[in-house]
């Protein structure tokens, strides 16, 4: 009889054994599985650790320049409204410029942009491409743009030429200094101040 209940107890606490062996088992895999989507939703991997693929990162997305706004606008609003209310077209073959697109859900983020239309009728924003984006440091993080080499506003000036070279032409100001680099058809941009650590200002532009 003592025999029998030693049995049962040994049976009952090997099987406890394996029960909880496989929760243990499970958890890691869920906790694998969850570290996989989130690095999986951090974004694409650029062509090129330089400027001359001709792409951005915009809220962890890679985009050939220039980039057509129905790719993005599902992430980025026009913050007039009233443009998308009253049907606010592009001119035929013209630019609008001094456009903000604001960030989904979140708070004082943005880039201001240009939109282009290289079609010969009017067209709403949403049929446009993006001919340039300006980001500065107060309104848009890696997390919102980003080129290749991991370059954002906040880069310092030794991280930028450090990744892309001496720039093709650069500019003194009183009030800090500007790098220019041409990369095919895009220029960028970098604006530095003595008042802001870091790049304060990047400017993509496609011709």
């Amino acid at each position: 009889m003592k025999k029998n209940i030693v049995k049962r107890i040994g049976v009952l606490l090997l099987a406890g054994v394996m029960v909880a062996s496989f929760v243990g088992c499970g958890s890691k895999d869920s906790a694998s599985n969850d570290a996989s989507n989130v690095i999986a939703s951090d974004g694409e991997m650029f062509e090129s650790e330089n400027l001359d693929a001709g792409q951005v990162k915009l809220l962890g997305k890679v985009y050939d320049l220039p980039v057509d706004y129905s790719k993005i606008n599902k992430k980025f609003q026009l913050r007039d409204e009233m443009t998308q209310q009253f049907n606010v077209k592009v001119p035929a073959m013209g630019t609008l410029d001094s456009i903000y697109l604001d960030v989904y859900n979140r708070d004082n983020a943005n880039i201001l942009v240009s939109l282009k239309n290289t079609r010969g009728d009017d067209e709403l924003p949403k049929n446009c491409q993006i001919s340039s984006i300006t980001a500065q440091t107060e309104y848009a993080d890696k997390g919102v743009i980003l080129l290749p080499g991991d370059i954002s506003v906040g880069s310092t000036a030794y991280d930028i030429t450090g990744t892309y070279g001496e720039p093709d032409t650069t500019i003194d100001k009183a009030d800090g200094f500007t790098y220019v680099y041409e990369k095919g058809n895009n220029t960028y941009t970098f604006e530095f101040s003595r008042s802001v650590e870091g790049c304060a200002k990047i400017i993509i532009e496609s011709k």
